[in-house]
């Protein structure tokens, strides 16, 4: 019955085996062009590897990515601010009771994208390791730069500590500084066994 009419009427109503393939490669485009499309915000980067080659930064704004060719992370610029608590004594002794408020931003995505990157409580340990040492080398009477409101000094070995990992500590602030009242009379009155240098 069907084997008078030409191939391309074949199907009901409008459509034809051609217009049938064309639709279907047009419905193919559309969704590898939907999903090769990448919004990066401004607090993100997209970093891209093509077939293993180097990777690339890009953003904020829209990216094409390939599937299957591509592989890209989305890396933050900035991290959640880091509280850290910790207790340290002085050279001379005295304990000390410290909160710090850590900023830390990404300043290399595509490190940042290729290493494994700690946790935030790895990067937490890090930075209240350097604050143990920082108040343990001074007396009490040294630790000025402790003062609630002002940075210490110890962004740039901090940064080198987490640098291999892309990452860098734009702010380190002492937000309280307590001295338990024991520790400060006997600081004061003298009693306070200085540890050996």
């Amino acid at each position: 019955m069907t084997e008078g009419l030409p191939r391309d009427q074949l199907l009901p109503g409008f459509l034809t085996w051609t217009s049938l393939a064309l639709l279907t490669c047009l419905v193919l485009i559309t969704v590898l062009a939907i999903a090769s499309l990448r919004v990066v915000p401004e607090g993100e980067r997209l970093v891209i590897s093509r077939l293993g080659g180097p990777a690339t930064v890009r953003g904020p704004g829209r990216m094409l990515v390939v599937p299957g060719i591509d592989r890209w992370v989305r890396v933050p610029r900035k991290w959640d601010p880091l509280d850290i608590w910790l207790e340290a004594p002085t050279r001379d002794g005295v304990l000390l009771r410290l909160k710090a408020v850590a900023l830390i931003s990404v300043f290399d995505p595509a490190r940042y994208a290729l290493r494994p990157v700690p946790e935030a409580a790895a990067i937490s340990v890090i930075v209240e390791g350097h604050l143990r040492r920082h108040v343990a080398e001074r007396r009490l009477n040294e630790l000025g730069d402790l003062i609630p409101g002002r940075t210490p000094p110890l962004t740039a070995d901090l940064d080198d500590a987490v640098g291999e990992w892309g990452l860098k500590i734009t702010l380190l602030e002492i937000v309280r500084a307590d001295v338990p009242l024991v520790g400060l009379h006997r600081w004061l009155t003298g009693d306070t066994p200085v540890p050996p240098t």
